[in-house]
């Protein structure tokens, strides 16, 4: 799970199934392996509502794309880094 804290910092919102059923069809037809996947997130890897989303995809259709939550466990660990850094800018 997302840690509590990242979700504040960035104030993520919880993605139901039917909102992110679009974005899983591209990362379906784009990425054909879960190493394709993980590069994705370099790409966006300063869109913390993209990651969000696609934190959600791998939640939701984890039997397909992440049954090992390795990339959930990725995902998240990169929305940590992210309200880290959020936290530590002067405000």
């Amino acid at each position: 799970m997302i840690n509590r804290n990242t979700v504040r910092v960035l104030s993520l919102k919880p993605v139901t199934r039917t909102m992110c059923h679009d974005f899983y069809i591209r990362i379906n037809s784009e990425f054909n392996s879960p190493e394709a996947i993980k590069e994705s997130v370099s790409w966006w890897q300063d869109d913390c509502e993209k990651l969000n989303s696609l934190w959600w995809v791998l939640n939701y259709y984890s039997d397909r794309l992440d049954p090992d939550r390795d990339l959930r466990a990725f995902v998240e660990r990169h929305l940590d880094v992210l309200a880290q850094k959020k936290e530590q800018k002067p405000s």
